[in-house]
């Protein structure tokens, strides 16, 4: 009963806020286990946990949801840990964390990074997509960055 309300009040909450703010469409986050902190403004979401809205995705082993502290109550920032995913349309990456800033419109994955558009792929330790400029940077801390290109040769 008490994880049906927490998701209830999740979802409530979420309801019209925007991953990206240029989308108008509502955050759904589900996971095995659900838990609320007011004093922190927080939404704990863990085992399996996914957080998505439109074509974006992120999914990891524990996913936290802040809020902001104004009277509406909308998320400002997602913190994904452990097996972090993440997808849109065009694009998939994976590492072991992810901080998704909603009001910056970016987002940023860390540890072991791998970034696969079409057919092409790019590792390296910290990538940082923003939404409003189309710019995705990926860095090496210890190795360098690597990227396999694969063309097609269709036009």
């Amino acid at each position: 009963m008490l994880k049906k309300f927490l998701h209830t009040i999740i979802l409530l909450t979420a309801f019209g806020n925007e991953f990206a703010l240029a989308e108008n469409l509502p955050i759904e986050i589900t996971a095995n286990k659900m838990e609320w902190d007011k004093s922190k403004d927080q939404a704990i979401a863990e085992g399996n946990a996914t957080a998505s809205q439109g074509e974006k995705k992120i999914t990891a082993k524990k996913i936290i949801a802040s809020l902001d502290n104004t009277s509406k109550k909308q998320i400002k920032s997602l913190h994904a840990l452990g097996e972090v995913r993440f997808t849109n349309s065009s694009e998939k990456a994976t590492g072991k964390e992810a901080f998704y800033d909603l009001v910056a419109e970016t987002i940023t994955i860390e540890g072991e990074v791998t970034l696969k558009r079409n057919d092409n792929i790019m590792l390296g330790d910290k990538l940082v997509i923003n939404f409003k400029t189309g710019l995705t940077e990926l860095s090496g801390s210890q190795k360098k960055v690597r990227m396999k290109y694969n063309s097609s040769g269709k036009e």
